[in-house]
């Protein structure tokens, strides 16, 4: 899953949400499965929603 960071470093993003640059690091490039928790903290950090939807 790659990041797409709004004006954000790694290291603000994680201090913004609590994590480690390297945890942030390890997700972006995929070596970590974010739990939904975080994936939410990650997008409301962002100003964004996640929606999870039944395939």
């Amino acid at each position: 899953m790659k990041i797409f960071f709004r004006c954000q470093s790694q290291a603000e993003l994680a201090q913004r949400i609590g994590v480690d640059k390297g945890y942030i690091s390890r997700v972006e490039r995929g070596l970590t499965i974010p739990t939904v928790s975080t994936l939410y903290r990650i997008a409301a950090a962002m100003g964004m929603t996640v929606e999870l939807r039944p395939i």
